[in-house]
């Protein structure tokens, strides 16, 4: 199966990396958003750069898959019900170098790679990325969700939209808001409400609201990161 990968940032490149060399899909193309195309020829990776309306003119819903590698969640979203729209199914993509179990439950476009450890009873709903994650049992993953280099304990519930930063952890039988974001090495204990921001550092934790870093300007449209 072909696939195209939405994006052409850093995380696209990872992505398109993993896509060739770990996975049965064949990457064709990337592409951006119609305002950012460039000209005609620019290639990433030798792989050409087009806009998603030439995508939509040139190549099959039925013969092409979709993954979006957009790191903002709010921005993937907004591209995940685009492309929905547009009538592509999505491509997921699971290391064959993670540690997971068979019964894996998780959703279209999934991106879990090789430093991921899962437990059994997992399940991750849609339009997630998972880098360096590990995951206890019994956990719940909502829907766009980033999770990066983080520990989640057992049962343990993120709500959708959420980011989790570098070496955060949270403790058992949590569950963390939606529209969360977690900085890198904060240790979470309770739970915490939807648009909280959570952050360490050498004053005590300091909870802020997420509300303003989650609408996405549409005028403005994406620039891939």
């Amino acid at each position: 199966m072909k696939v195209i990968i939405y994006g052409i940032g850093k995380m696209a490149e990872f992505i398109c990396y993993s896509f060739m060399n770990d996975s049965d899909y064949n990457v064709v193309a990337f592409c951006v958003d119609d305002v950012y195309a460039p000209p005609a020829g620019n290639t990433l990776q030798g792989l050409p750069i087009l806009s998603f309306e030439q995508v939509i003119k040139d190549f099959s819903p039925e013969s092409h898959k979709i993954h979006i590698a957009i790191g903002r969640n709010s921005a993937r979203e907004s591209v995940y019900h685009r492309v929905s729209q547009a009538g592509y199914s999505f491509a997921n993509y699971v290391s064959s170098k993670a540690n997971i179990w068979p019964e894996l439950m998780f959703g279209h476009n999934t991106f879990i790679d090789q430093c991921c450890d899962i437990q059994p009873f997992v399940t991750i709903g849609n339009n997630c990325m998972l880098i360096g994650a590990r995951i206890g049992h019994h956990s719940t993953i909502g829907n766009n969700v980033l999770l990066s280099g983080n520990i989640l304990a057992g049962n343990v519930n993120i709500g959708n939209n959420s980011f989790l930063g570098i070496n955060s952890a949270v403790k058992e039988d949590i569950t963390i808001g939606s529209h969360n974001i977690i900085g890198a090495g904060v240790f979470i204990n309770k739970n915490t409400e939807d648009y909280a921001i959570v952050t360490n550092g050498s004053v005590p934790q300091r909870i802020g609201d997420s509300k303003r870093f989650v609408m996405f300007n549409k005028a403005q449209q994406v620039k891939q990161t």
